[in-house]
């Protein structure tokens, strides 16, 4: 196991993470910015140890953002960890499955 894994922001976990900072920022100022905050912490330990995580489909996993209830589905590949999604618990797993 290294010693620290390198997370890498898939395109579309981008678009996730854009569009959920938009809309929290919409609501209440700095809330965004509070998204990123809890985000950049579940990629801390996601660089630590992204296998403390339970699988949820295939080699997929997630860890989840419990103050905004949004779910970081990734993937580990080597020395590598993926981040697939970022999307709110109640959106449809259907919206990331495909997703690479």
């Amino acid at each position: 196991m290294p010693a620290s894994y390198l997370v890498i922001l898939q395109p579309e976990a981008e678009q996730d993470l854009d569009q959920a900072f938009a809309y929290y920022e919409e609501q209440l100022s700095g809330l965004g910015l509070q998204l990123l905050a809890d985000l950049s912490d579940a990629i801390s330990i996601l660089e630590e140890n992204p296998f403390l995580f339970q699988k949820i489909h295939g080699e997929k996993r997630r860890i989840v953002i419990h103050h905004f209830g949004y779910n970081v589905i990734y993937k580990v590949v080597g020395d590598y960890v993926y981040i697939l999604a970022i999307m709110h618990g109640s959106r449809s797993p259907g919206n990331w499955k495909k997703r690479e």
